[in-house]
C-alpha cells in the first residue's frame, strides 16, 4: 500500500517538474547554458595554465564542494497525512525507502557539475592519489549528509542549523584531505560521529508534523527557484514592511491620487514589501557581479550581464500577476488599461535603476570598454516591453 501511495505522489511531483521544466529550459535558456558551459570550461582550462598551487585555491575547491554536497530530501507528504497515516506508521517503511531513492536522484546534477570544475582546479599541484581520495571522501560525505538530513527531520534541530553543520563538516573534511591524504581518516570519523549523534537525537516515533512541515518548506523552495524563470501560482506569497525602504515609497499627490496612478503606487509598495522578490533581485545582482568580476573576456561578461537583466525583468512580472488578478481589481474596479499602464510606468522605472546598477558593475570590472554598458538600459526597456505584452496577451486569452 505504502509503495503504491509513494508512486502516485512521485508521478504527481514529476508531472509538476515537467510542467515547469518546459518553461525554464526553453530554447533561449538552453542556448545560454551551452554558452555558459563552454565559457566556464574554456576559462577553467585557461586558469590551469596560469594559476599555481596555493592554499587559496584548495580552500576554494573545498568550499565549493562543501556547499554542493547538500542533498535534497523529499518525502512528498501532505498535510492530510498527519490525520490518516500515523496508524499505519509501521507499514510505511517501503514508502520512506522509495522517498530516499527519489530524493537522492534529485540532487546529483549540481555536485557532478561542480566536481568537473573542481577536478580541473585540483589538477594544479595535486597528485592523482590525493585527488582520488578527495572525491572518494566527497561521495561518502554526500551520502552521509543525506542520512543526517533525513534523520534531522525527526529531531528538534532547526533546518538552517543542520545545513550549517553539514557545510562545516564537509569543508573541514575535504580541506584536511587536500592538506594530507592520510587525514581522510578524520573525515570518516566526522561522518561516524555526526551520524551517531543524530541517531541518538531522533525521536522514538515519527514526528509527522515535522515531516509534513519540512516537505512543505522544501516544495516552497522549489517553487521559489522556479519563480526566477516563470510565474508560479502555487507559491505562498507573503508581504512584510521594510522600514528602511519606506523612503523609496512616494506618496501620491492629491492630483495623482486617482484611478490612473493608484495601481502604480500599489506595484511599488508590493515590490518593496514582497517577502522574496527584493532578496531574489539582490541575490541575482550579487551573483552576476561575481561572475562578471571573475570572467576577463569582455564579450562573455556582456552576455552574462544581459542575461542577469533578463532574469530580473522576468521576476518583475510576478508583481503584476500577484496584484492584477486577485483582490485589488475587486476593491479598485478600474479598466485593465489603467492597470497595465501603471505596471509599465512602475516596471520601466525599476528596470532602469537595475540596468544602471549592472552598467556600473560592468564599468568597474571593464573600465576600458565602459561604452558597452550604454546598451543595458535599452536592453532592459525592450525586454520589459516584450514580456509585458506577453503577459497582457495571456491575460486576454484567459478572459476570452
Amino acid at each position: 500500500m505504502s509503495s503504491k501511495l509513494f508512486n502516485t505522489r512521485m508521478e504527481e511531483d514529476i508531472k509538476i517538474r515537467s510542467y515547469y521544466g518546459k518553461f525554464i529550459f526553453n530554447s533561449h535558456f538552453l542556448v545560454f547554458l551551452m554558452i555558459a558551459a563552454g565559457v566556464l570550461l574554456y576559462t577553467l582550462l585557461g586558469l590551469r595554465e596560469t594559476l599555481s598551487p596555493s592554499l587559496y585555491l584548495d580552500t576554494l575547491c573545498a568550499l565549493l564542494m562543501a556547499v554542493v554536497l547538500l542533498p535534497k530530501y523529499r518525502t512528498l507528504l501532505k498535510e492530510a497525512d498527519m490525520l490518516f497515516l500515523p496508524p499505519y506508521e509501521k507499514k510505511m517503511t517501503a514508502y520512506f525507502k522509495r522517498a530516499d531513492i527519489y530524493s537522492l536522484s534529485l540532487g546529483f546534477a549540481l555536485p557532478v557539475v561542480a566536481a568537473v570544475a573542481v577536478l580541473i582546479l585540483l589538477s594544479i599541484g595535486h597528485e592523482l592519489t590525493s585527488i582520488s581520495l578527495f572525491f572518494i571522501l566527497a561521495v561518502l560525505l554526500y551520502f552521509s549528509a543525506f542520512n543526517i538530513r533525513r534523520l534531522s527531520v525527526n529531531t528538534a534541530y532547526k533546518n538552517w542549523a543542520v545545513t550549517l553543520v553539514l557545510i562545516l563538516i564537509n569543508f573541514i573534511s575535504l580541506m584536511l584531505v587536500l592538506v594530507n591524504p592520510f587525514f581522510i581518516i578524520a573525515g570518516l570519523l566526522f561522518i561516524i560521529i555526526s551520524t551517531v549523534v543524530m541517531m541518538k537525537r531522533s525521536f522514538k516515533t515519527l514526528s509527522w508534523l515535522n515531516y509534513v512541515q519540512y516537505e512543505k518548506e522544501a516544495l516552497q523552495q522549489y517553487y521559489q527557484t522556479v519563480s526566477m524563470f516563470t510565474n508560479v501560482k502555487r507559491i505562498d506569497k507573503a508581504f512584510k514592511r521594510r522600514r528602511i525602504l519606506d523612503v523609496l515609497l512616494w506618496v501620491p499627490k492629491a492630483d495623482k491620487f486617482n484611478k490612473k496612478y493608484m495601481y502604480e503606487y500599489l506595484f511599488y509598495r508590493s515590490f518593496m514589501r514582497d517577502h522574496d522578490l527584493p532578496m531574489i533581485v539582490l541575490r541575482i545582482i550579487i551573483l552576476f557581479f561575481i561572475i562578471i568580476f571573475w570572467i576577463s573576456n569582455i564579450y562573455v561578461s556582456l552576455i552574462f550581464s544581459l542575461f542577469g537583466i533578463y532574469l530580473i525583468v522576468l521576476q518583475m512580472s510576478q508583481i503584476y500577476t500577484a496584484q492584477a488578478y486577485l483582490l485589488w481589481p475587486k476593491v479598485w474596479p478600474v479598466s485593465r488599461t489603467y492597470i497595465q499602464d501603471s505596471y509599465i510606468r512602475y516596471s520601466h522605472k525599476i528596470v532602469f535603476v537595475i540596468t544602471l546598477i549592472f552598467a556600473v558593475m560592468f564599468t568597474v570590472t571593464h573600465p576600458a570598454q565602459f561604452f558597452y554598458s550604454v546598451a543595458f538600459p535599452l536592453w532592459g526597456y525592450l525586454l520589459n516591453r516584450v514580456l509585458s505584452k506577453s503577459i497582457y496577451k495571456k491575460e486576454r486569452e484567459l478572459s476570452d
